[in-house]
Order: structure tokens, then sequence, then C-alpha cells
């Protein structure tokens, strides 16, 4: 089989929040890998020079930043989508909400469709009367769902899980390697010798950041000189409230430092420079982390990682190997877990070199989804239907679309509801950049939030 043309359609390729990073890790990939790569994203929006010059670059708008609701995403890019297609073997999408219009234009130009699903925003759109049959739709044309863990598989609507398949996120071992100099880089109040702890993330409650703080304030009284750095974007000022309140309850002002969002040199240097990193997020039935790519950025930095095992962490951590899972909101067990790894160093060096052998590379990643664009395409194309199904439990459609004029699904007028119904039926505004600003995602990152 010649070497099949990929049309890759995302986001903004800016390594700033976690769509873009899985985005640019996935595409550099691809393309080493020497995948014949076309790529549609908001170009001029890319902070990434080698992919804004590639030579198959077309523009669509961004989700994120200029066409949020979905219904502009559909209006603004089928055409382009449809267009880029005519030229390639398969489109493959790499966030969620590009696999609406992708999939309607499907019904012009056919091609298989592939999928990627992270986090929260793969599953909580069928939670949402506005966005369920726009999903319902997509995910039922798509030829394959990629899953970037076992975990956010488990969490999609059962009727889905027999097309998805696994395949976890990448480091670039190179980018993380120790480099020179790097550690006195990192900017550290007081001391230079001051050993700390480490969080990358937003600052948001579902990061489990009131309970690393409950666990820290337990092994600071362990370890006096021990302190706490937060690396993430501040953006939920009601939380950070909370949160600066609880410090101070705590006793711990000038031991915890939100240091906010950090520039890429100083990311790379808070990790090599860390006692160990930890994030302990927490699942409340909507918004969930899908991996926690920050746990391999820490393992392929040297360093030994603590997460909650009810997330996508299960699926980058093995327990005793490159870290060690607790429960979610466990402050006990995450503070028994971090001073016994503090207070037994060979053990914490040991775990630490295991770490950096234990992440995989992005070309892992690149290679496996080389082999399911050429299983899809050796796969004959079925006739799908525009019809989701009128049943499947909790995640059943909202109503069921109907095929009209050049076979558009058209959603059917809902019952009029009061004001008030309206709002709590509404969908949120995003929260932030990336997939934090549509409900949230992977854990990214420390610059943009995630």
């Amino acid at each position: 089989m010649e070497k099949p043309r990929v049309l890759v359609v995302t986001d903004r390729l800016t390594p700033d929040y976690g769509w873009g990073r899985y985005a640019v890790g996935l595409l550099r990939a691809l393309r080493d890998d020497g995948c014949d790569v076309r790529i549609l994203s908001p170009r001029s929006l890319g902070t990434e020079e080698d992919l804004r010059s590639h030579a198959h670059h077309g523009t669509v708008t961004s989700y994120v930043r200029e066409t949020r609701r979905l219904s502009r995403l559909v209006a603004s890019n089928v055409a382009t989508i449809a267009r880029a297609s005519r030229d390639c073997d398969v489109v493959h999408c790499l966030v969620e909400p590009y696999a609406v219009p992708a999939a309607i234009a499907g019904l012009l130009v056919r091609r298989p469709l592939l999928v990627t699903i992270h986090g929260t925003y793969a599953v909580r759109p069928f939670r949402r009367p506005g966005a369920r049959w726009w999903y319902e739709f997509a995910y039922r044309r798509a030829d394959r769902l990629i899953a970037v863990s076992n975990y956010t598989r488990a969490r999609l609507p059962a009727r889905f899980t027999g097309k998805v398949r696994v395949v976890p996120e990448g480091v670039e071992h190179e980018a993380f390697a120790t480099v020179p100099g790097a550690i006195g880089h990192a900017w550290r109040p007081g001391a230079d010798t001051s050993p700390y702890l480490l969080s990358v993330g937003p600052v948001k409650r579902r990061n489990g950041y009131a309970t690393t703080l409950e666990a820290f304030a337990r092994v600071r009284a362990r370890f006096p000189t021990l302190e706490y750095r937060i690396a993430g974007g501040t953006d939920d000022p009601a939380f950070l409230a909370e949160l600066q309140s609880r410090i101070s309850y705590l006793g711990l002002e000038g031991a915890v430092h939100l240091m906010g969002r950090v520039a890429d040199d100083e990311l790379l240097a808070l990790y090599h420079g860390c006692e160990l990193f930890w994030l302990l997020p927490e699942d409340d039935g909507e918004q969930f982390h899908g991996f926690g790519l920050v746990y391999w950025e820490a393992n392929a930095c040297g360093k030994v990682v603590i997460g909650a095992r009810d997330s996508g962490a299960g699926d980058a951590i093995a327990p005793g190997t490159n870290g060690l899972l607790v429960d979610s909101g466990d402050a006990t067990g995450a503070a028994a877990a971090a001073i016994g790894l503090l207070g037994e160093r060979d053990r914490l060096m040991a775990m630490g070199e295991a770490a950096r052998t234990h992440v995989r590379p992005w070309r892992d990643a690149a290679r496996l989804m080389r082999d399911h664009y050429a299983d899809v395409l050796r796969s004959p194309l079925p006739n799908k239907s525009v019809h989701p199904p009128s049943s499947g439990g909790r995640f059943a459609p909202y109503t069921a679309p109907v095929a009209t004029g050049q076979g558009l699904p058209t959603q059917p007028r809902p019952p009029r509801r009061g004001r008030e119904e309206e709002r709590r039926h509404a969908t949120p505004r995003p929260e932030t950049e990336g997939e934090e600003r549509a409900f949230g995602g992977t854990t990214k990152q420390a610059r943009g939030g995630s």
C-alpha cells in the first residue's frame, strides 16, 4: 500500500494548553516518522514555526478562540474540511469538537474518520442537551475513536466502546533531558537549596489542590524545610481565594508558592529541581483527567510521581516503578506516600531512574497511530446512517435527529422551557484556555492551563 495521506484537524498548534501540547507532539512525531501529513488548524494562532510553515497546512477557525459554539464551528469549517479531504485518504481529528464538522463533511466526501478523545470533553457533551445530538452523530460516523487512556475509554458511553482503541500520549525525551544550568534558572524564593514538592496544572478544585495542601501540611511537619510549588493558571478567583485562606489557616505562608503560568525553561527547571511530583485530581462525575501527561513529563526528568488512582493517572503510573497511587481526596494517604518516599532516599533515587525509562516517546504513539490508519483503510467503508440510536441508558440522545437536504442532521425543536430552566440546561461557558475552556480535559498545562 502506498503511504496514506492523512488530514489532521486540530485547534491552535501551541504547547501552552492540553489539546495544543498533544497535537504538537503527535504531529511532529508523525512527520518525523515519514507520515504524509496534511494539517488544518488555526494557522495564524500557532506558535510552532516548523508546523506553521508545513507545506500542506490549511486553516480552520479556532474552537477555543473564535467559534466556540458547535453550530458556528460547523458552519465555518465543513466546506474547508470537505475540500481538504478530497486530496487525502484518512481524516484524523485530534480534539473532540472538530469531529462534528468532520463527520458532516464526510457526508460530502467520504473518508475514514478517526477522532482522538481525551477526557472530560469526550463524554460531558452527552449530558448537555445542546451538544448531545452533535456528538452522537459524530461518534457514530467515526470509524475509530482513539482514547488516550483506558480510563477515558471506560467513561465513554458503552455503545461506542467497540470502536475505541487506546493510544497513550507521549513525551519528547530529548526536551526533558537534563539541561546544564536549568535548575539554577528556576525561580526559588529564599535559599536556592530549599527542597520542594511540585504540582503542575491550573489552580482549580478538580485538580485536587485542597487535598495536596492538607497533605503537605502533614509532610512539612516531618520535613520543616520543605516547600510546595504549584505552577498553573489562577483563573478561578473563588477557588484561589479559598485556597489562600486555607494556606493561612494551616500556617503555610511562605512555604506554598502559587507561581501562575510559567515559561518552558522555567517549567523544565522546576521539574528537575523538585524532590517529587504530585497531583491528585478529583472526578466530580463530569470533569476528569483522561491521562495526565504531567506525570510522564516529571518522570522524563527522573522524578517520582504521586497520583490519584481513580483518574487517568492509573494509565500513566505503575505503582512502585515510576510512582505511587492513592485515592482521590485522601490527604492522609498522600502524606504517608510522600513521607515514605522522602524518608527513603535510595528508593526515591532508584524509582526516579526507573521512571525515565517507563515513559514512552511520542514516536511510539505515532507508530501506533499509523497502524490504525492502515487498518481503517483496509476495511470497507460502511454505509453509515445519520440517525443515532433511540436508546442508550442515561447517555441516550436528547432527541433523534433526522436527515434532510444533503443528508445533514437537523435538531428537532425541544420543548419550550422557562428562563430559569434554560439557564440550568445551557452549555456553560468554558473556563480557561484549551480543554479547560471547553469543559476541561487532559491535565495541562502550567503556562496555558488545562
